[in-house]
């Protein structure tokens, strides 16, 4: 409900009325309140230029119909609220300030509402790119010839384009269009490769270069040439020959002076304007850097072998090429010092023919005789020139004479001539002239048994053979010395010393013969003639027996001995052996076989004599042994205990000279003698000797009475007694009332548990015994009951 007030503007005087009215809200456009400005990049950079302005159509609508709303641009703002003089060139509308202000206006003719806004023309000044100068870069090292690719830098030309201008980027195109639609940049412009593009010569290649203002995004268009330069051509390093020296100067330093240009004129190849620099390595010739300051008068670094670099500059360019050279110091040939050559002679004159070529070895020591060649001069003139060399075989002219070597490396030319020798000619030795083999036997130092003769061991003293060795000759004048091989012999190192014990049976050691005869000029031993001879040493082995450390001797034999007659056996022969029996220290007169049958006890000893292996030395071999007398006991028995005793004990008394063992009815053999908790009746004892000489066995008869009886006529225990107490004892049975039921005598049946012919019943019944004690014959009476069961 809406009230009316209707009001007279002259009187006053007003009315209310209540009417009823309809309001209606319309939707109005609406214009965003910021739009975005339009920035278009100049051309000509006067700041004018044109503008699209419908590209703005669907920022402005926002998403409303354009079927609904009318969208006009204005350039006043009164013009765009009453819609007086739209822009009718809105395609292409050219600025007439910058920035300008454009006017919007929305407009719906449906409900007559409408709504404006404003936005920026605004153009920006294009960056100005300077065009930069050619980019050249050498070809690559170690083509031949070069390709004319390379890989270049683009991005070196960047200041140079942008004039320094950080805000600027710059981007590179292999065509114009390509530039120009900023489509197909080159991907990564530090590594571009120079190539022909649409059938255009690779080398020289322009490039079109886009430089673009990061602040506003105008660009600028420039173009770049990249030229490939060539290197220079020297002669190629595998043409270039090496540089050799021999090691003259300080020998064995590996160090000589070179000139390092001498083939300057061959590496240059012939090509002008270019300038040679030497370098150690292969880094510094790249960088030129650690130029060898003078390559006429240098001394190498690394031996045998160095490397030299060669940078050969074009000096216009700059571009470079590398090549490289080795420079080789050869060692001289190795030298040692060589032994002198002495030959020995028998009644020498002093003059002798040398085969010098067997000292090639010595001389060359190890060095390959392919490689290098030996000769001999007599003077170090002649050696040193390589000249006048001797010929094998050579006769000496004086003795000694000074003999001089040059040794020449036929592969390097180089040699050395410092080594000498002198060829002499000495009074030789002999050794065991006769050749009648020398063998030295002696007797093993202890019995062996394990069968094995090649491990026997004993000492020879070696000086005993020396006699043997010389064979006449002097031994004022000779020295003997032994060694275990020839080599050692040979070489006169490790001696034995002269009481040396054998490693192997038989073993060969070598007996040296050194000629110890003073010279006629020193009055010392120099000389070095010797002769080796082989002598044998050889153990023959003890006789081999072993006998017991003891023996039994079974006396007053009872036929009940385990042993054997006693034979003291060696188990030798008596064909190849000889023996002698001693007792108790005194030789046995006409006992000399391999045993003996003592026939009393004592100490036996045998001395055994080898008389087979060998009549050198007839080894002998000596043993003793004691022989101990044994024989079978005598033997009674003690009772211990009484009668009717609790526990009854027997002791066995045996006597002899043995040592005696016990057993009590057949059972389990003891030391003990005394045999104890033994049941009544006869028990026999066995006596034997422990030695195996016999045994004997008496029985003994326990009194006691048995406990029950069963008289039910199965044939056991059918009556009851006492045995053994004695005829003279007399046996009293009671019924438990003490009623005498049966007197009984030892020696009788027994009692049958009867009773006037009547069968007594079971139960306990008593008895009285009187007897005489059988250890001392005292009358006794024992009373005591027993059981019948039925």
């Amino acid at each position: 409900m809406i009230f009316v007030r209707s009001e007279n503007t002259l009187t006053g005087c007003f009315s209310l009325t209540a009417n009823t009215l309809e309001l209606i809200v319309l939707p109005s456009p609406e214009v965003p309140t910021s739009i975005e400005s339009y920035t278009i990049c100049d051309t000509d950079d006067n700041g004018i230029t044109q503008f699209d302005l419908t590209t703005k159509d669907d920022e402005i609508l926002n998403g409303q119909d354009p079927l609904e709303v009318v969208l006009t641009y204005h350039v006043s703002e009164l013009d765009a609220v009453s819609g007086n003089n739209p822009i009718i060139n809105v395609g292409n509308y050219t600025n007439n300030a910058n920035p300008q202000i454009i006017y919007v206006r929305l407009f719906n003719p449906t409900t007559g509402c409408q709504d404006t806004g404003l936005f920026e023309l605004e153009v920006n000044l294009p960056p100005v790119a300077v065009q930069p100068t050619q980019l050249s870069v050498c070809d690559d090292l170690g083509e031949t010839p070069g390709d004319e690719f390379t890989s270049f830098d683009l991005t070196v030309k960047d200041n140079e384009i942008t004039g320094g201008n950080a805000s600027w980027s710059v981007a590179y195109y292999e065509t114009n269009a390509d530039a120009q639609s900023q489509t197909n940049v080159i991907p990564d412009p530090t590594q571009y490769t120079n190539t022909s593009i649409n059938g255009l010569g690779a080398n020289p290649q322009t490039l079109y270069v886009v430089v673009t203002d990061t602040d506003t995004g105008c660009v600028d268009f420039a173009t770049l040439t990249i030229r490939v330069l060539p290197n220079p051509t020297p002669t190629p390093s595998d043409q270039l020959p090496n540089l050799e020296l021999c090691d003259d100067v300080n020998t064995g330093d590996g160090v000589e002076v070179f000139d390092l240009t001498e083939n300057e004129i061959l590496i240059l190849n012939g090509e002008a304007g270019v300038t040679a620099s030497y370098y150690e390595s292969l880094d510094d010739a790249n960088s030129a850097s650690n130029v060898i300051p003078d390559p006429m008068q240098y001394s190498n670094t690394e031996t045998p072998e160095q490397e030299i670099y060669v940078r050969v500059t074009n000096n216009a360019t700059g571009c470079y090429a590398l090549v490289d050279f080795t420079i080789i110091v050869h060692p001289l040939p190795a030298v040692v010092a060589v032994t002198d050559f002495i030959q020995c002679e028998l009644n020498t004159d002093g003059f002798d023919s040398f085969d010098l070529t067997t000292k090639d070895d010595e001389v060359l020591n190890g060095q390959d005789p392919t490689q290098f060649i030996v000769s001999y001069h007599d003077n170090l003139v002649d050696a040193e020139a390589g000249m006048n060399g001797l010929v094998s075989l050579y006769s000496n002219t004086n003795n000694p004479q000074q003999i001089f070597v040059t040794i020449t490396n036929n592969v390097t030319g180089c040699s050395i001539s410092t080594q000498s020798f002198n060829i002499e000619v000495q009074e030789a030795a002999q050794a065991n002239p006769n050749m009648a083999p020398i063998l030295y036997e002696t007797c093993d130092d202890e019995m062996e048994t394990d069968g094995d003769p090649t491990n026997d061991s004993a000492q020879f003293d070696l000086t005993t053979r020396d006699a043997e060795v010389l064979d006449g000759q002097d031994p004022l004048n000779y020295m003997v010395t032994y060694y275990e091989t020839q080599d050692d012999a040979d070489l006169k190192v490790n001696p034995l010393p002269t009481l040396y014990e054998n490693t192997v049976n038989p073993q060969v050691i070598y007996a040296r013969v050194d000629n110890d005869t003073p010279d006629g000029t020193t009055g010392n031993d120099t000389s070095i003639c010797y002769a080796v001879a082989e002598v044998t040493l050889q153990v023959n082995p003890l006789p081999e027996f072993d006998l017991e450390e003891t023996y039994i001797l079974c006396l007053n034999t009872n036929g009940t001995e385990t042993l054997d007659p006693l034979v003291i056996d060696t188990g030798l022969s008596a064909t190849d052996y000889s023996f002698e029996w001693s007792y108790n220290n005194t030789v046995i007169p006409g006992v000399t076989g391999p045993s003996i049958t003592p026939a009393e006890g004592g100490s036996y000893s045998v001395l055994v004599t080898d008389m087979s292996t060998s009549t050198v030395t007839n080894c002998t071999n000596f043993d003793t042994t004691d022989v101990i007398e044994s024989e079978p006991p005598s033997l009674t028995i003690e009772l211990l205990t009484p009668a009717f005793a609790d526990n009854h004990s027997l002791e066995a008394i045996a006597i002899g000279i043995g040592v005696y063992e016990y057993s009590l009815d057949g059972g389990p053999w003891q030391d003990d003698n005394i045999f104890t908790g033994l049941s009544a009746g006869d028990h026999e004892i066995t006596a034997r000797d422990k030695n195996g000489c016999g045994l004997i066995t008496t029985s003994r008869f326990i009194i006691d009475y048995p406990l029950f009886f069963t008289p039910n006529g199965d044939g056991n225990n059918e009556t009851w007694n006492i045995e053994g107490v004695g005829s003279n004892a007399k046996i009293y049975i009671f019924d438990r009332y003490g009623k005498l039921l049966k007197q009984l005598s030892p020696d009788g049946n027994g009692w049958d548990g009867t009773f006037g012919n009547e069968a007594m019943p079971t139960s306990d019944y008593w008895f009285t015994v009187e007897y005489d004690e059988p250890s001392n014959g005292v009358r006794k009476e024992f009373k005591a009951h027993f059981t019948l069961k039925r």
